[in-house]
């Protein structure tokens, strides 16, 4: 699993959350995260949206260009409120298998994961 988010304590807590079920690598930002997505070739991605830089609607553009990461699932989770606009942009995506905010609760949001991964 590879978590690309911008915030150390959620990365902290998601990798603490995962770490018994994945290898967890986890990235700072979305130029991080594309050279790891190609390098370990994770299972599933857990993306932040906004990341200074290379925002997560970047990450998820970049990844369907590379044969090697388009098929990678990803699970949008952020801290900004549900945007309609932001979820209707990277519907098109079909890597993109969720959109959660960080608020969610540690049990839904590996339901969403085990869904990703089907």
């Amino acid at each position: 699993m590879l978590i690309i988010d911008d915030n150390r304590t959620i990365r902290d807590l998601l990798a603490a959350d995962f770490e018994d079920d994945f290898a967890v690598v986890t990235a700072i930002n979305g130029i991080d995260g594309l050279l790891i997505a190609l390098r370990s070739l994770p299972d599933v991605i857990l993306l932040d949206i906004n990341m200074p830089g290379l925002s997560g609607v970047d990450v998820v553009c970049e990844l369907e260009t590379k044969s090697e990461t388009r098929n990678i699932p990803v699970v949008v989770i952020t801290a900004s409120e549900h945007n309609i606009a932001t979820e209707r942009q990277l519907r098109p995506y079909r890597n993109v298998k969720g959109f959660l905010s960080k608020m969610t609760p540690t049990e839904e949001i590996k339901k969403t994961v085990r869904h990703a991964l089907r």
